[in-house]
């Protein structure tokens, strides 16, 4: 259930069938959720491919649309994301913030404060809807732009939101194309980039979803929930309890542009 206060669970929604909903089980009533839309690396159309990944970080007080069914198929005839970018997922997840979010049962959901990110193809899609009014920040987790035609790689020449990148190392396949992304983000977008010599399969299946769940945690309770006193110096810092304590190799540009 994550190591965060909110012990978090998933579930399926009639309202949303396109997508799992990863969030803390029994939020106190007065706890506001933000939101973050994750898509599956792949391409996968497998909502629950990062389970402990989720659980771990909707712990922290996340209301996650995890894209896909509940283990649902990798590759499907007419749902898999494979256009260059679709992101019609991640859409369909911001359509769906707009008409429910603060009403009704999902009254605890905050609808003004919504990441997008995503695994490999997922990050791919989170570059897709970048300048969507509705979204706050952008995370890359293993990703960069794949297609190297011009009119694709200018998607981060335009990047004014907080984005961070969650790359895997020299050995990660999408190595390449996130270090190149984070040098095409114009200067004074807030932008870090963290890279765990991990490869492109991260660490996610590890318990509680290991370090890329702690890093995933820690820039969503700065960027979203506001809680920058407490976790900037993870991303700053050196020592225990940062991110190059942990192993991550860490660049960063304009944090202090980061207003929540």
């Amino acid at each position: 259930t994550g190591t965060g206060p909110h012990p978090a669970t998933w579930s399926t929604h009639p309202s949303l069938p396109s997508h799992v909903v990863y969030a803390p089980a029994s939020p106190p009533s007065t706890l506001r959720l933000p939101v973050l839309i994750w898509g599956q690396g792949a391409c996968s159309f497998n909502a629950n491919t990062f389970d402990a990944f989720l659980r771990e970080v909707a712990s922290h007080g996340i209301f996650i649309l995890s894209n896909g069914l509940p283990s649902g198929p990798e590759n499907p005839d007419g749902l898999a994301q494979t256009s260059y970018p679709d992101p019609s997922l991640h859409l369909a997840g911001l359509d769906w913030v707009t008409a429910h979010a603060g009403r009704g049962e999902f009254a605890h959901v905050d609808g003004s404060r919504v990441a997008v990110a995503g695994m490999s193809c997922g990050g791919i899609q989170s570059y897709a809807v970048q300048h969507d009014p509705r979204v706050t920040a952008i995370g890359i987790f293993n990703s960069g732009i794949k297609n190297q035609t011009e009119e694709a790689l200018s998607l981060a020449d335009g990047i004014r939101k907080p984005i961070f990148w969650f790359l895997g190392g020299p050995t990660d396949v999408a190595y390449p194309n996130g270090e190149r992304d984070y040098t095409r983000v114009p200067k004074g977008t807030p932008k870090w980039k963290g890279n765990l010599p991990v490869g492109h399969g991260g660490d996610y299946g590890k318990k509680d979803g290991g370090k890329f769940a702690v890093a995933a945690s820690r820039w969503l309770k700065w960027v979203l929930r506001g809680e920058g006193a407490e976790v900037r110096g993870y991303f700053e810092g050196m020592g225990a309890g940062t991110a190059r304590g942990d192993g991550w190799d860490v660049v960063f540009e304009g944090l202090d542009g980061i207003k929540v």
